[in-house]
Protein backbone atom coordinates (compact mmCIF):
# COMPACT_ATOMS: atom_id res chain seq x y z
CA UNK A 1 0.00 0.00 0.00
CA UNK A 2 1.38 3.61 -1.05
CA UNK A 3 0.67 6.18 2.04
CA UNK A 4 1.31 9.94 0.79
CA UNK A 5 1.58 12.54 3.60
CA UNK A 6 -1.72 14.81 3.58
CA UNK A 7 -3.16 17.22 6.14
CA UNK A 8 -6.71 18.79 6.63
CA UNK A 9 -5.43 22.05 4.52
CA UNK A 10 -4.33 19.03 1.84
CA UNK A 11 -6.27 20.20 -2.13
CA UNK A 12 -7.40 17.41 -4.24
CA UNK A 13 -8.96 17.21 -7.23
CA UNK A 14 -10.39 14.12 -9.86
CA UNK A 15 -7.57 13.70 -12.80
CA UNK A 16 -9.25 10.82 -14.99
CA UNK A 17 -8.84 12.36 -18.49
CA UNK A 18 -7.52 8.88 -19.46
CA UNK A 19 -10.24 6.65 -17.39
CA UNK A 20 -12.92 5.28 -18.59
CA UNK A 21 -15.43 4.41 -15.75
CA UNK A 22 -18.63 2.51 -14.77
CA UNK A 23 -20.87 0.98 -12.34
CA UNK A 24 -20.48 -2.62 -11.70
CA UNK A 25 -22.95 -3.95 -8.36
CA UNK A 26 -22.31 -1.72 -5.80
CA UNK A 27 -18.32 -0.80 -6.90
CA UNK A 28 -17.04 1.77 -9.08
CA UNK A 29 -14.91 0.60 -11.87
CA UNK A 30 -11.75 2.86 -13.90
CA UNK A 31 -10.18 1.79 -16.87
CA UNK A 32 -6.93 3.37 -17.85
CA UNK A 33 -7.53 3.62 -21.41
CA UNK A 34 -3.27 4.21 -21.69
CA UNK A 35 -1.94 0.93 -19.19
CA UNK A 36 -5.37 -0.91 -19.80
CA UNK A 37 -5.00 -0.91 -16.16
CA UNK A 38 -8.39 -1.36 -13.51
CA UNK A 39 -9.07 -0.20 -10.75
CA UNK A 40 -12.29 -0.76 -8.56
CA UNK A 41 -13.31 1.37 -4.82
CA UNK A 42 -16.65 0.75 -2.88
CA UNK A 43 -18.13 1.64 0.45
CA UNK A 44 -15.81 4.35 1.87
CA UNK A 45 -13.54 4.47 -1.08
CA UNK A 46 -16.55 5.25 -3.05
CA UNK A 47 -18.12 7.98 -0.51
CA UNK A 48 -14.99 9.76 -1.02
CA UNK A 49 -14.72 9.27 -4.57
CA UNK A 50 -18.04 11.25 -4.55
CA UNK A 51 -16.91 13.57 -1.72
CA UNK A 52 -13.90 15.08 -4.43
CA UNK A 53 -15.47 17.62 -7.32
CA UNK A 54 -16.75 16.02 -10.17
CA UNK A 55 -16.09 19.34 -12.26
CA UNK A 56 -11.83 18.86 -11.62
CA UNK A 57 -11.74 21.85 -9.15
CA UNK A 58 -9.74 21.70 -6.07
CA UNK A 59 -11.24 20.76 -2.52
CA UNK A 60 -10.05 20.58 0.52
CA UNK A 61 -9.03 17.16 2.34
CA UNK A 62 -10.24 18.67 5.57
CA UNK A 63 -14.02 19.28 4.09
CA UNK A 64 -14.07 15.79 3.10
CA UNK A 65 -13.06 14.18 6.09
CA UNK A 66 -15.53 16.16 8.07
CA UNK A 67 -18.64 14.61 5.67
CA UNK A 68 -16.89 11.36 6.15
CA UNK A 69 -16.58 11.58 9.92
CA UNK A 70 -20.53 12.44 10.28
CA UNK A 71 -21.21 9.67 7.84
CA UNK A 72 -19.19 6.70 9.60
CA UNK A 73 -18.88 7.70 12.49
CA UNK A 74 -15.28 7.58 12.97
CA UNK A 75 -12.74 10.15 14.54
CA UNK A 76 -10.77 12.52 12.51
CA UNK A 77 -7.14 11.35 13.39
CA UNK A 78 -8.15 7.75 12.45
CA UNK A 79 -9.73 9.14 9.31
CA UNK A 80 -6.98 11.28 8.06
CA UNK A 81 -4.81 8.61 8.69
CA UNK A 82 -7.01 5.90 5.92
CA UNK A 83 -7.57 8.49 3.60
CA UNK A 84 -3.53 9.29 3.82
CA UNK A 85 -3.13 5.83 2.56
CA UNK A 86 -6.43 5.53 0.27
CA UNK A 87 -4.94 8.86 -1.59
CA UNK A 88 -1.90 7.18 -1.75
CA UNK A 89 -2.96 4.64 -3.75
CA UNK A 90 -5.53 6.89 -5.93
CA UNK A 91 -2.58 9.45 -6.81
CA UNK A 92 -0.60 6.76 -7.81
CA UNK A 93 -3.11 4.83 -10.09
CA UNK A 94 -3.57 8.55 -12.02
CA UNK A 95 -6.68 9.22 -10.33
CA UNK A 96 -6.47 12.10 -8.42
CA UNK A 97 -3.72 15.42 -7.87
CA UNK A 98 -2.37 16.19 -4.25
CA UNK A 99 -1.47 20.00 -3.72
CA UNK A 100 0.87 19.71 -0.28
Amino acid sequence: MSETSVTSDTQLRRTIANFVDAEVDDELVFMDVERGSFYGIRDTGRATWDLINEDGDWCRLGEIVSALCREFEVDEETCLQDMAIFLGELEEAGLVELAR
